[in-house]
This record gives structure tokens, C-alpha cells and sequence, in this order.
């Protein structure tokens, strides 16, 4: 695996450097977030802790990846300031599995406490529903029959053919 820096800023703000990397790797599969976290921490002399691989983008059919990446100053700052699923991406899939697995169940407790929470309304006993009175069939207007046309004397009609003449 070997690594080529295309960029890199510092964001003096947010306490990290900004780094796009792009990393060749003939002969085998896109690298993993841990081992890119590992190579970028050993290139730029920081804990693997503090590094974070945003992105990772493989264009098809070459042998090559660019990866967005932020090297953070301090754990305690990326920690607060790096995304929670960004977080999750970043290890190892066994710590993965096991943090998927406990937020599936928190959130399966927190439905459980929604349900309780809800008061259950109970129908009184003895009384039957009153059912609402059928709606009333609406008639249809009725449709108006227009006057049946009153024939027109032949001599008019003939009166405007000689005038159009």
C-alpha cells in the first residue's frame, strides 16, 4: 500500500488537518479504514486514535483509492467533534458488531418504555357503542331539460341565406 498526499490543510478551528490521500494498492482490495488509519498515524507521527478516514472512493477496474482523511491534534477533540457513525465506520468489525448490537437493543428498551408510557383507554363495560346514523344518500340534482328549440320559420331561414347572397 503505498501512500501519495494530494492535499492538506489545517484547520486551525476544528484543531485537525485536512488530508486527501491518494493510495495505490496493486495486487489487493481497497485498504480498510483500520489499516488506513494506521499508515496515515505512522506518516504523520500521531496515535491511530486520532486519525479518522472520512471517505473512501475506488474507481472502478483501477488500483487506486481516494481517501478523504482528518488527522485530529488531540483524541479528546475528534472524539467530540468527529460524526458518531463516522466513529463507528473507523473500527475494528468486531467493536463494530458489538456497538451495532447494544444500539439495536437500546433503542428495542426505549420502545418498550414508549409502549408502557402510553395509557391504555378501556371501553366501558355494559354499553354498546353507538354506531353513527347511516349518512343520507344524497340525490343527484336534477338535471334541467332545456326547452326543446322552437323551429324557425322557413322564410327567416331563407331571409339570411339571401342576405349572406
Amino acid at each position: 500500500m503505498d501512500l501519495k498526499i494530494r492535499e492538506d490543510n489545517y484547520n486551525a478551528l476544528l484543531k485537525r488537518k485536512e488530508i486527501s490521500v491518494q493510495v495505490d494498492h496493486d495486487g489487493a482490495g481497497t485498504p480498510s479504514r483500520v489499516d488506513l488509519r494506521k499508515a496515515v498515524a505512522t506518516k504523520y507521527g500521531t496515535k491511530p486514535e486520532n486519525v479518522y478516514v472520512v471517505d473512501v472512493e475506488t474507481k472502478t477496474g483501477t488500483q487506486s483509492a481516494v481517501c478523504d482523511v482528518q488527522v485530529y491534534d488531540d483524541a479528546d477533540t475528534a472524539k467530540r467533534t468527529v460524526a458518531k457513525y463516522i466513529q463507528t465506520r473507523n473500527l475494528p468489525p468486531e467493536e463494530r458488531r458489538r456497538i451495532r448490537e447494544k444500539e439495536k437493543e437500546s433503542a428495542a428498551k426505549k420502545e418498550e418504555r414508549k409502549e408502557e408510557a402510553k395509557p391504555k383507554v378501556e371501553k366501558p363495560k355494559g354499553k354498546e357503542e353507538q354506531k353513527p346514523a347511516p349518512a343520507k344518500s344524497e340525490e343527484k340534482p336534477k338535471q334541467e331539460t332545456k326547452p326543446e328549440q322552437k323551429a324557425i320559420p322557413e322564410a327567416a331561414k331563407k331571409g339570411k341565406e339571401g342576405e349572406a347572397k
